[in-house]
């Protein structure tokens, strides 16, 4: 087993974590009204200032206002590289970092070592302090490169290992070598050193089993609360470490898009998702308390 890498960036989570208060992740999923009907960039934002400017603008207002409550901000890559390009990008990482928090990459890499070097490369560049990344290549010439990335620039590296949506259980519930596949991806990334692994809010049993395999220190990411129905209690329940630590609960449309479902005028976007923000934060806190962590 090697030594957990990057043991900067999660000394860096953990303070953060405790000078805000909280264990909070906001996702930053930007979607337009042309991608679905609901949970979208106010429409009038994007008639204003044009596509990518208005998804710009309303990603750094969002930011802006959730930064104090949250350690760690997760750009989406799938909602962001085709509409936005570096420069804006870049905007978006220095923004997270003027709110001190820590920004998170999510976007899942999987190919082979060269094709994720050069990823790794522009996510340095734009200023990234962590990414996902999913384990299916393998290691050699694959996600060795992921971790080599975290040895020599101290940084965050969430390994894939059970995800928050149903279709989930078709691959990774199986057995490998009698095993779960969702534990032999999370025993295989601590043996080489990750420091952060992906496993749904959604989930329960998986939370605690691969707390077991990863230990005190590493950082659990655990996306799906809000829209996808994850369950808090749950997450907090088995994720966390002896401490009631070592769990990001990540939230990502029912924050960016507050102004809708609190009933607010769209130009009130900013204010709204720092108001749920915080709510969250304030819940977690309080479910924390009563589990006695």
């Amino acid at each position: 087993m090697k030594a957990m890498l990057g043991e900067g960036f999660v000394k860096k989570y953990y303070e953060v974590s405790r000078e805000k208060d909280s264990f909070l992740c906001v996702g930053v999923d930007p979607a337009t009204s042309n991608m679905r009907s609901r949970y979208i960039v106010p429409p009038k934002l994007v008639e204003a200032k044009g596509e990518s400017e208005g998804i710009k603008e309303f990603c750094l207002k969002v930011i802006e206002s959730v930064t104090p409550y949250a350690p760690v901000i997760k750009p989406n890559a799938q909602f962001l590289v085709y509409a936005l390009g570096y420069d804006c990008l870049k905007e978006i990482v220095d923004k997270i970092h003027e709110g001190g928090s820590l920004g998170l990459l999510d976007i899942k890499l999987s190919d082979i070592g060269s094709t994720m070097d050069a990823g790794l490369y522009w996510i340095d560049r734009l200023g990234f302090d962590a990414v996902t990344f999913s384990p299916f290549p393998g290691y050699e010439n694959g996600v060795d490169a992921v971790y080599k990335w975290a040895e020599k620039k101290d940084k965050g590296i969430f390994a894939l290992c059970r995800m928050s949506n149903p279709g989930t259980h078709d691959y990774q519930s199986r057995l490998m070598d009698g095993e779960k596949f969702y534990k032999r991806l999370a025993r295989d990334a601590f043996n080489h050193g990750s420091n952060g692994y992906v496993v749904g809010c959604t989930a329960s049993e998986e939370l605690g089993d691969i707390r077991e395999i990863i230990g005190e220190e590493c950082i659990i990411l655990s996306p799906g609360l809000g829209a996808q129905g994850g369950d808090p209690v749950t997450a907090l329940s088995y994720g966390t470490n002896s401490k009631g630590e070592g769990l990001l609960v990540s939230s990502s449309r029912s924050i960016n898009f507050a102004y809708e479902s609190l009933g607010w005028s769209w130009e009130r976007y900013g204010e709204a998702a720092g108001v749920l923000a915080d709510r969250k934060r304030v819940e977690l806190n309080e479910i924390r308390k009563g589990l006695g962590k």
